[in-house]
């Protein structure tokens, strides 16, 4: 079978399993739930656990209730995220507490964290690795978190600190869903650290390529709003080299940008492409790239 073909089956049955994690409860959380559960999301830190686990000989059935588990524990992280950066849209549609209430998104929020942990209690074996794997995710997760929200009030953050915000906010969940794939099939620990490694370093290109796509590309293909990292005054890796090399005129067009998104997005473009800083992204993504072929 083509391996495009896998995914799409796989992600097939990854959706299937998740329309069945919650169906009974109170009206309040099962309709949010599923309506998060249901998003037109990518499944790609749950086929990663997947395929990580058949890699080393194992089978979807021994890894499927980690790959459920990670997901659920990553669309909870976006609930309450979409909350912190008041987003309204995500995977293509309104975000949770757009379209109930802040209240409503913070109780699926938690909800769903109780939901990811029961699913790790449903492995067939090595319940407790996973759950202290799971566990010190969250954590690193919730921490990177935190970083990258004192980062929006700090004038100047260096790309070291950034990259360590981003190894444990996004990397560490890439990595984690890798390591859990291998641990749910009784890998040594050798193995299971050459893989989490490498899923941290996916995880930080994969956030490098998503700053990029928040200048380069638009709501409709990202599937989320745009002008909240902007407007919030994120660090990104490209506004902090822009802030490194031009800090008076990416003042100016961040000024333009909260008045006017679009002509300021078209004038932060113009400027990241002036500064070669897009280029500079991209040249750290292939190298970190190259530098996953080493774990």
């Amino acid at each position: 079978m083509e391996f495009e073909q896998l995914i799409l089956n796989y992600r097939k049955e990854i959706n299937n399993e998740l329309i069945d994690v919650y169906n009974a409860g109170p009206v309040s959380l099962v309709d949010p739930i599923n309506y998060v559960l249901s998003g037109k999301g990518k499944r790609f830190r749950p086929l990663l656990t997947l395929f990580t686990a058949e890699s080393f000989g194992g089978t979807i059935e021994q890894a499927m209730p980690s790959a459920i588990a990670i997901e659920i524990l990553h669309n909870f992280t976006l609930v309450h995220d979409d909350i912190m950066d008041e987003d309204h849209t995500r995977h293509g549609k309104a975000t949770v507490h757009h379209k109930w209430d802040v209240g409503t998104a913070i109780l699926t929020g938690d909800a769903m964290l109780s939901l990811a942990l029961k699913m790790i209690q449903q492995s067939r074996a090595h319940h407790e690795v996973l759950m202290n794997c799971f566990i010190h995710g969250l954590l690193a997760v919730c921490e990177g978190q935190a970083l990258d929200k004192e980062f929006e009030t700090r004038k100047n953050v260096s790309i070291e600190e950034y990259i360590d915000m981003i190894d444990l906010k996004t990397g560490h969940l890439v990595g984690l869903a890798a390591e859990m794939g291998a641990i749910s099939i009784g890998m040594e620990k050798q193995k299971v650290n050459a893989v989490r490694d490498y899923g941290r370093l996916i995880g930080r290109a994969f956030q490098i390529q998503d700053d990029l796509l928040e200048i380069y590309s638009d709501s409709k293909n990202m599937g989320k709003s745009l002008e909240s990292d902007l407007i919030l005054g994120k660090k990104t890796f490209l506004m902090i080299l822009a802030k490194k090399i031009a800090p008076a005129e990416l003042e100016n067009v961040l000024n333009t940008a909260r008045g006017d998104f679009t002509k300021g997005l078209v004038d932060i473009r113009r400027l990241l492409d002036k500064y070669g800083i897009r280029t500079k992204a991209l040249d750290n993504i292939n190298s970190i790239i190259k530098k996953q072929m080493h774990c």
